[in-house]
């Protein structure tokens, strides 16, 4: 398996608008990061690996997401300290 690789963690509103970030993203809060991966086989990988951790600490967290953009891939994952949707989109 590939090292992780963070590709971005906070984000302030000028370069959260530059790379097309939401409105209301986590990053803005320093609550999220996007882990680079060298595929889609690996973002799933990396993605399950989060779930397990989470389910097996009884962990919550806001988002697991994974975004694609051409031909890269990544795991966009949020902690928040409160308020978790525990929402998962593959």
């Amino acid at each position: 398996m590939e090292p992780i690789i963070i590709n971005s963690g906070f984000r302030s509103p000028e370069v959260n608008q530059k790379c097309g970030g939401a409105k209301n993203s986590n990053h803005l809060t320093g609550c999220a990061v996007d882990i680079h991966c060298a595929g889609k086989e690996q973002a799933i990988r990396y993605a399950c690996i989060l779930l397990d951790i989470a389910d097996g600490k009884k962990l919550d967290f806001d988002e697991l997401i994974l975004e694609k953009r051409g031909t890269t891939i990544w795991v966009h994952f949020a902690v928040r300290p409160k308020g978790n949707r525990r929402y998962v989109d593959f």
